[in-house]
């Protein structure tokens, strides 16, 4: 439970999505969120997957419950005060206009940041999953999602880059996989034939009360994006 991160679905003014990951990319987040958080990774959704236009942030709390703290006090209990964080939405407001947050937590299993970059694990696109699951099913979803899904998925050249709970909900899960375009194209086509896919498919089902996912595109230069 001391493994959170802050999930941020984010609407796009126009053609705003690639200035605004770059602002945000460039956020200063040790003296505007008080050490509060470190970036994951900042997406564009792909338009023909899901609600467009609309960029995807994560970020992993560097410390916990006692970032978590510091970050809320920061950037809201405190908010008028700082000037820093203030002048960074002056300029995120020219590309965006509102959007949702998720405080979450990543499961046993789930890979942190510092284990990514380790694995040097990238993808060309990510594949972005939101799970609505029985009230208190949660956590027994993400944990078959890691022991049975995970060795599947990386069989198609998947790799999971988290899987979390997200929390102030009793029903929602978030998970996100690394992969290439021809991969995940490959596991679509495969997907009513290759037996242990749809035999996660009808597992899931004993979970699921319903469940979606959409294509996302990193930033350059951010953590997961591929190497220039």
């Amino acid at each position: 439970m001391d493994r959170l991160y802050l999930h941020e679905t984010v609407d796009i003014v126009g053609q705003g999505a690639s200035p605004y990951m770059a602002h945000t990319a460039g956020f200063h987040a040790d003296s505007a969120a008080d050490r509060g958080l470190t970036l994951l990774g900042t997406w564009q959704v792909v338009g023909a997957t899901g609600r467009w236009p609309q960029v995807v942030n994560i970020w992993e709390m560097l410390d916990g419950w006692d970032g978590w703290e510091r970050l809320v006090r920061a950037a809201n209990v405190q908010r008028a005060r700082n000037d820093e964080l203030n002048q960074w939405w002056d300029e995120a407001y020219q590309y965006r206009t509102g959007g949702f947050d998720r405080l979450m937590c990543a499961i046993e299993g789930s890979p942190d940041l510092a284990f990514l970059t380790a694995e040097d694990v990238r993808g060309e696109v990510f594949v972005h999953e939101t799970a609505h699951v029985r009230v208190g099913a949660v956590r027994d979803y993400l944990r078959a999602v890691v022991e049975h899904r995970e060795p599947v998925m990386r069989d198609h050249s998947h790799r999971l880059v988290g899987a979390y709970e997200v929390l102030l909900s009793e029903t929602e899960a978030i998970t996100v996989w690394a992969t290439k375009l021809a991969a995940h194209v490959d596991l679509m086509r495969k997907r009513e034939v290759d037996e242990r896919l749809m035999g996660w498919r009808a597992e899931a089902r004993s979970w699921l009360v319903n469940h979606r996912e959409e294509l996302m595109v990193p930033h350059p230069g951010t953590p997961l994006a591929p190497r220039s």
